[in-house]
């Protein structure tokens, strides 16, 4: 039965639904039924919710009291959650201030260790770059060197039959790694982990790449930790004794300088 039912839809007519017609083009897109089941239920959801709303200012008890009413205010019908009437001392502050710098201190800890560790997984290894002529990002990813490696020869005839496998006694499939690449000798008596289709190849370069990229997130981030850290270290520093002098304004990357007059300690 349920193979007469699938043949008999194979059969049915496909029903299409018109797009807007030309005269009608300035009142844009013509609206479809599931663009109008998603209007329709976004006007009822909002319809119930200003009901309910409407429902609990009407019910709302005017006598209602709670003790933390005394200490709280509106503005224009509408709660105000400034804080009045609280104020620290010049010693509470500094210790809030110590407390955010002790607290960007470890943070900063923190990024340098996971640096480091992905400074140790990479062990610097070429970063791929994609090509340009491909389209996406993920086609087209070769283990491109950053730098170059120079290899002198005595003559210009040498430079013409110079063979770049045999000079490194590789496998000339093995050419396109800047890294990893085993000898013939190794070659012969053991097996290469991995795989070398360019599938795998491609999957191993876009790891690698968003490796070297989260490495250079880190890096802006802890430079955004250190430039913290100093504008900190500033706020505390002008909060303690002696007379300073502004000597460089505050920039983007760097905090104001300040220069305090030397005081001879007995």
């Amino acid at each position: 039965m349920s193979s007469f039912r699938k043949a008999h839809k194979a059969q049915r007519k496909t029903h299409r639904e018109r797009s807007q017609p030309a005269k009608r083009k300035r009142f844009g897109l013509l609206e479809k039924g599931q663009d109008w089941k998603q209007r329709r239920e976004n006007f009822h959801f909002k319809e119930k919710r200003m009901k309910a709303l409407h429902e609990k200012a009407r019910n709302r008890n005017p006598d209602e009291f709670y003790f933390a009413m005394v200490n709280q205010k509106t503005k224009g019908g509408v709660h105000d959650h400034t804080r009045d009437g609280i104020t620290y001392s010049k010693e509470e502050i500094k210790l809030l201030k110590t407390q955010d710098l002790s607290y960007i201190t470890i943070r900063q800890t923190q990024e340098r260790e996971k640096i480091n560790k992905l400074k140790q997984e990479l062990n610097f290894a070429s970063e791929p770059i994609p090509n340009e002529d491909s389209d996406d990002d993920t086609a087209g990813l070769a283990p491109v060197d950053r730098g170059k490696h120079k290899i002198f020869v005595g003559s210009s005839k040498q430079v013409e039959d110079f063979d770049a496998a045999a000079h490194f006694e590789t496998a000339p499939e093995l050419m396109n790694r800047p890294m990893n690449r085993p000898r013939i000798s190794t070659l012969e008596t053991q097996s290469i982990q991995g795989s070398l289709d360019s599938r795998s190849v491609k999957r191993l370069d876009k790891q690698r790449l968003k490796a070297y990229k989260e490495l250079e997130q880190r890096h802006d981030r802890l430079d955004q930790l250190n430039r913290i850290a100093c504008a900190l270290q500033t706020q505390r520093n002008l909060q303690g004794k002696g007379k300073c002098k502004k000597v460089r304004d505050a920039t983007e990357s760097a905090p104001a300088v300040y220069k305090w007059r030397k005081e001879r300690k007995k």
